[in-house]
């Protein structure tokens, strides 16, 4: 059963129920909070916002490359290579270089990154289980549904089909 949600009324009392509704907008907040909630669960373990996604995505991976996770993440190159450098600085990841590709390497979470994932796991966990209260399984099961579909739509016309 759906609840109304306060706070993605317009601040306009009179203002159509159309113009309430901006996909943007809501999956913007509902990420931010999202990041905001696991944010307030890993910092104190060195665990920063801008590595979450690589190392959820390295967590489901067993490696990957730079290039790969720009396009999975949605990032530019440059600053994946920035935030790899670092997570490489702090010791979260480890590089080996392709041995069929001289400028390629593949990156895969050192046993620090590994530990630090079991952290964002649980803290993931923990954030989903509040962001979810209210909804069913199966409503939650749908929105995952539906955002693989509007992901898959916007990939297709941010990098055309493959």
């Amino acid at each position: 059963m759906a609840r109304k949600n306060k706070s993605l009324q317009s601040a306009e009392p009179n203002a159509p129920i159309d113009h309430q509704k901006i996909l943007g907008l809501a999956v913007n907040t509902l990420g931010r909070n999202i990041v905001w909630s696991l944010s307030k669960r890993t910092a104190r373990h060195g665990v920063l916002p801008g590595v979450y996604p690589i190392i959820a995505w390295l967590m489901q991976l067993p490696e990957s490359t730079q290039a790969e996770l720009s396009r999975l993440i949605g990032i530019e190159q440059p600053t994946m290579a920035i935030t790899l450098r670092r997570m490489e600085r702090d010791r979260l990841i480890q590089r080996k270089p392709d041995p069929d590709h001289g400028r390629r390497s593949h990156v895969t979470l050192s046993a620090k990154g590994r530990k630090l994932s079991q952290i964002m796991r649980t803290a993931a966990y923990e954030v989903e289980k509040l962001a979810t209260d209210g909804l069913t399984a199966a409503e939650v099961d749908q929105f995952f549904r539906l955002a693989g579909i509007m992901i898959q739509n916007l990939n297709i016309d941010r990098y055309g089909r493959k």
